[in-house]
């Protein structure tokens, strides 16, 4: 073909497509696409033809979906849903570090439980995003309608530059020899369950950023919708750990909802916010180097899923509403083999992240929410005040006679953390940013609730053991009070409360959530499960530890090390995959 012929065919290519999208709609997409690039391209990996690439599949794509729709609200509709979902992807990975997967947008509905927080996380620039749509109002009005045939063109070019694109990618990152290089070479299996997890969340991202939504989200949607007799049984060896009647007690562990470690040692004007648990860190045995283990789409209930599993959670669902939650050695199942009862108890709806149905899965026998309690003085969901709640559970604990291992989830200090009234305050700390005074008296809140409950316990059944801890961290970044130093890395404590051992320890050895139940069988002195990917935080032979949301990890003797992209191959299937699904 000659190259006036080429010339020819292009400009009217070019042409054909300006007659059904006008430059400046164009732009606005460029640019949406180009702030979404830069919020994100640091998780994936950086470098100049990654960032050329991205804004070109996208923009292409979205031409040629403007190329086949002409109708002008059709587009402004689409438009807007589109950066829409971009803007929430956005704000997603500030909060979580991972862009929306299909299973964040089944529980859309949750997050306007944020409420104020959303607030912390808009940056002023955000509003390049409305006026990327504002030019496609202006300027999609004086696009020219087109015949079916001048649209075929553009229609198939565009379709085969997406194609193209989709075919080198794969090929780029499936033959790259980053991807077959073997970094690590550690022999446990944590490294090669945490980076596949990893490389899960930054495959999801890369491919938002190189095949769109429509492509991600429908291979999201496969894999939810998976075959569910692919689920393979783990060893019975594992649910039938024996726990001696010597050792047999009653166990209570205490999920504090938002409890940062900082708030625990954090001041206003000489007082401490919490003074119960800060006495506890000196009178217990308190593990002061654990972080949150959880993925973009669990938070609360990924936090559950890790204590009582010991397994790392889902990375594209929540995994409450995974299939295979029967088959996991849970910390309830044993201890149900081992003849106790077992009882989860949460102030809210059971349906909240399928919690109710996720706990029963898990083994639990008696489960108590929202309305098999006595609701006097709801909160602003109205929910149990968490004063309420552990009074209420304290009352159902007293008639059981035989060993029991109970889960108490705490609600009051939720984000929005507005959750009660002033006159509910214990001290009303102050505060610049209202968000930050919310966060600090519900926490004071929180802190007095535990005080009367422990002590009250204490005295009645002296024999009880109890683990309290965080399951994620507040997320808030303000000169006042900050959740963390490090983003992806979030401090909460955990502590083991125990009146037969008065001995107070303090253990730096870092660790997650998945490694609270390894923990609690290592005090007990009960053998710990085969399968359980967590660790003993009390076991001097300490392993790495993998934070899923951090592109950090700690080493063998817990001094933090960053973790390069160039180190992450995905070779290697994490485990608990073929058990879930």
């Amino acid at each position: 073909m000659k190259p006036q012929k080429i010339i020819h065919l292009i400009r009217a290519l070019i042409t054909s497509t300006f007659e059904n999208v006008h430059i400046f709609s164009i732009l606005g997409i460029i640019i949406a696409h180009t702030l979404f690039l830069v919020e994100i391209v640091e998780f994936v990996g950086f470098n100049f033809f990654r960032v050329i690439f991205s804004i070109v599949a996208l923009t292409n794509f979205s031409l040629l979906l403007f190329s086949i729709f002409q109708n002008y609200y059709l587009r402004i509709f689409g438009t807007a849903f589109y950066l829409l979902l971009l803007w929430s992807n956005v704000l997603n990975f500030r909060y979580f570090s991972s862009t929306m997967h299909f299973g964040t947008l089944l529980n859309i509905g949750f997050l306007s439980v944020l409420g104020s927080q959303i607030w912390l996380l808009i940056r002023w620039y955000d509003g390049l995003y409305l006026l990327s749509f504002i030019t496609g109002i202006i300027f999609f009005k004086n696009s020219p309608k087109s015949s079916v045939k001048k649209r075929i063109p553009p229609i198939l070019f565009f379709t085969s530059v997406w194609l193209f694109l989709q075919v080198f990618h794969y090929y780029a990152s499936t033959q790259s020899p980053l991807n077959t290089a073997k970094k690590y070479n550690e022999p446990f299996t944590r490294w090669d369950i945490y980076k596949e997890i990893r490389c899960e969340s930054r495959d999801h991202t890369g491919s938002v950023l190189y095949f769109g939504f429509i492509w991600t989200y429908g291979l999201d949607l496969y894999r939810i919708n998976k075959n569910p007799r692919l689920v393979e049984a783990i060893p019975e060896d594992n649910f039938t750990v024996r726990i001696p009647e010597d050792k047999q007690r009653n166990i209570i562990a205490i999920q504090v909802e938002s409890l940062d470690d900082n708030v625990i040692h954090h001041t206003v004007k000489g007082k401490y916010v919490m003074p119960f648990l800060h006495h506890l860190t000196q009178e217990s045995i308190y593990l002061s180097n654990a972080f949150a283990q959880h993925t973009s789409v669990g938070g609360t209930s990924d936090a559950e899923f890790c204590m009582l599993t010991s397994q790392y959670p889902l990375g594209h669902k929540g995994t409450f509403f995974a299939m295979g939650l029967k088959q996991l050695p849970s910390i309830s199942v044993i201890m149900n083999n081992n003849g106790y009862t077992t009882l989860a108890f949460h102030g809210n709806n059971g349906s909240f992240f399928n919690r109710k149905q996720g706990l029963l899965k898990l083994g639990f026998q008696q489960t108590y929410f929202k309305n098999d309690f006595i609701i006097n003085d709801p909160d602003k969901w109205h929910a149990l005040k968490d004063m309420d709640l552990l009074l209420q559970v304290q009352q159902k604990l007293a008639d059981i006679e035989t060993p029991y291992f109970a889960y108490i989830l705490t609600l009051t200090s939720h984000t929005p953390f507005d959750l009660i009234d002033e006159e509910d305050y214990v001290e009303n700390f102050p505060a610049e940013n209202s968000v930050v005074k919310n966060y600090l008296n519900s926490m004071a809140y929180v802190d007095s609730a535990l005080k009367n409950f422990i002590t009250a316990l204490q005295i009645r059944e002296p024999n009880t053991l109890i683990l309290l801890f965080g399951d994620h961290c507040a997320n808030i970044n303000e000169p006042e009070y900050a959740s963390y130093a490090i983003k992806g890395l979030e401090p909460i404590p955990l502590f083991i409360l125990d009146p037969m051992n008065t001995t107070p320890m303090e253990s730096s050895i870092a660790g997650t959530t998945i490694d609270f139940g390894p923990t609690l069988f290592d005090y007990l002195g009960v053998e710990i499960p085969e399968f359980w990917q967590g660790k003993s935080l009390l076991d001097e032979q300490n392993k790495n530890t993998f934070i899923l949301n951090s592109q950090y990890y700690f080493d063998t003797e817990s001094k933090m090390k960053k973790i390069s992209d160039q180190s992450v191959d995905t070779e290697e299937m994490y485990r608990i995959h073929k058990y879930i699904w």
